[in-house]
């Protein structure tokens, strides 16, 4: 040290040796150890010993000052133009740390931490940042073919990750994903993080190209005591790839809902109502559903149903349709111990509130059966509604009780008011300005009467206004004729629809300029009459 001190060069190499690499007495020191190597460099000049010396020993995640940082990729920088395999390697690291078009060091990983505080100046001064970046690419190539090299699996994990988003100044997403693919397959950490990192959803699944992968890792990750949410993906991908079931419990106790529902339905064995839960269409299949409840119903017992429950009480609590109405159907079993026909309807309700074309068919049909117990103005309207909803998503046997609930008239052309309607319309297309006032009222009558197949008095006296609902219209006028009949009326055509919403504009705009006196029966009849002559129509 005092011969360093004094400026001995060879002295001031051994001490930053020793900080380097430590010694007895003397601990590790990479900030020392790169000041007496500059020091040393200053006197004899930067030859190969001390910049291969700092190739081989340099730390990316040291903390360099901004006077210490430059001299340490100086070092690197001639290693590697000389050919050291890990100056080459360090020098990619750190390069590729660096976002393409801030400069700055990237937050995740930091491993050039050496280099955070090197400015623009000492970038531009060393050879400038695109430069390196170029160089960087190309080392990584190299290094990721050369079999001798230690951190090979590294460097191509790394090269990936820079052809996938381009940061070295290429981008190939496609070979990114293959060399990860093939990192994969190796039984090591490198292997289980390359398949993390492909990024393959819940949803999805991952590509069969990875199953052999999945293989390799899955039961390693099983024999863990500790299960970690990180590798939540590969437990989820092992049941839907594998079929494994020890995978599909850890999954589900991880908190993945999709893990939990199929949980339920397999301790249930209601799993082959929604096809595994696996991405499949839940709405295909809904005739056979029925019988295959029936078949399932059979063969559970109560303390796999105790358990089913619990997980389609998690998933269900989550949103999940699918976990409520399996509950329904649980709680209708006979071998169940908890069976209560009050909550199975409970549980069908919250699914059909989500949209279960079963559950709404289900809830659909037990308001038809019980209209006649309900306090409602139109009896059949909420039973209609959900099993006109039941029947857009294809349950046929929703279909069939539909056409008993509500009426079709889905031909205007077969319809009483057809050949007035027609002229109407095309009257009103030639001259907008013909019709104003009531008379332009009466047209809109005309026309939803010919799309919905009205009576005369339904046409005269209906509240055209509030006839449509979002599956159908109610037509409904005891109001005016006590002993008239209220009428369901499924619309089914764009052309119901338009002629339903030109009507309600009409008359909104009516109301708003205070000119909605349409007047009483006798009156209505006579502008009906009017028009029937305007257009030429008996």
């Amino acid at each position: 040290m005092k011969l360093a001190r004094s400026g001995d060069a060879l002295a001031q190499q051994k001490i930053g040796h020793i900080y380097m690499l430590g010694d007895d007495g003397v601990p590790k020191n990479s900030q020392n150890a790169l000041l007496w190597l500059e020091k040393a460099s200053i006197s004899i000049g930067f030859n190969e010993e001390i910049f291969n010396f700092v190739a081989d020993h340099l730390e990316l995640t040291i903390n360099l000052s901004s006077s210490q940082a430059p001299f340490a990729w100086k070092c690197l920088l001639l290693a590697a133009n000389a050919g050291h395999t890990r100056a080459r390697w360090l020098m990619a690291q750190a390069i590729s740390q660096f976002a393409p078009q801030t400069n700055q060091i990237s937050e995740t990983p930091i491993t050039a931490l050496a280099f955070a505080q090197m400015s623009e100046k000492n970038w531009h001064d060393a050879g400038g940042l695109e430069s390196f970046r170029i160089a960087a690419h190309r080392y990584l190539e190299e290094l990721a073919d050369l079999s001798s090299f230690n951190e090979q699996a590294s460097a191509k994990k790394l090269l990936a990750q820079c052809l996938q988003d381009g940061r070295l100044g290429t981008l190939d997403v496609d070979r990114s994903k293959k060399i990860i693919a093939s990192l994969a397959t190796q039984s090591n950490d490198i292997g289980l993080s390359s398949l993390l990192s492909l990024g393959f959803s819940f949803s999805q699944g991952i590509d069969s190209s990875l199953v052999p992968a999945l293989k390799m890792h899955l039961p390693s990750l099983l024999s863990n005591k500790k299960h970690q949410q990180e590798h939540l993906p590969i437990y989820w991908a092992g049941w839907q790839q594998l079929q494994n079931t020890d995978a599909l419990e850890i999954a589900a106790e991880l908190g993945h809902v999709p893990a939990q529902l199929a949980m339920g339905l397999r301790l249930a064995k209601l799993d082959s109502i929604v096809d595994e839960v696996i991405g499949n269409d839940k709405n295909d299949s809904s005739a056979s559903n029925t019988k295959k409840e029936k078949e399932l119903t059979t063969n559970s017992g109560n303390a796999r149903l105790k358990r089913a429950v619990y997980w389609l009480k998690l998933a269900a609590n989550h949103g999940e349709r699918e976990a409520w109405y399996a509950l329904g159907l649980i709680n209708r079993m006979p071998q169940y111990s908890g069976y209560s026909a009050e909550d199975s309807d409970t549980y069908f309700d919250k699914a059909a509130d989500l949209g279960h074309p079963q559950a709404q068919y289900r809830k659909g049909a037990a308001l038809w059966r019980k209209r006649a117990q309900l306090s409602e103005e139109v009896e059949g309207l909420q039973a209609s509604y959900w099993v006109w909803h039941a029947s857009q998503q294809g349950v046929p046997e929703a279909q069939e009780l539909l056409s008993k609930i509500m009426e079709s008239h889905s031909n205007p052309k077969t319809n009483d008011w057809h050949q007035l309607a027609s002229a109407v319309a095309q009257a009103m297309s030639e001259n907008s300005h013909r019709f104003t006032g009531e008379i332009l009222l009466m047209c809109h009558r005309v026309i939803v009467a010919n799309q919905l197949n009205l009576s005369k008095a339904e046409l005269l006296l209906a509240d055209i206004a509030a006839i449509q609902h979002e599956h159908g219209a109610v037509v409904d006028i005891r109001a005016e004729l006590p002993r008239s009949t209220p009428r369901l009326i499924l619309i089914e055509t764009l052309e119901q629809r338009k002629a339903l919403m030109m009507a309600s504009k009409a008359f909104a705009n009516a109301e708003l300029s205070n000119s909605l006196d349409e007047g009483n029966l006798r009156q209505r009849r006579y502008r009906l009459e009017k028009l029937m002559e305007m257009v030429q129509v008996k």
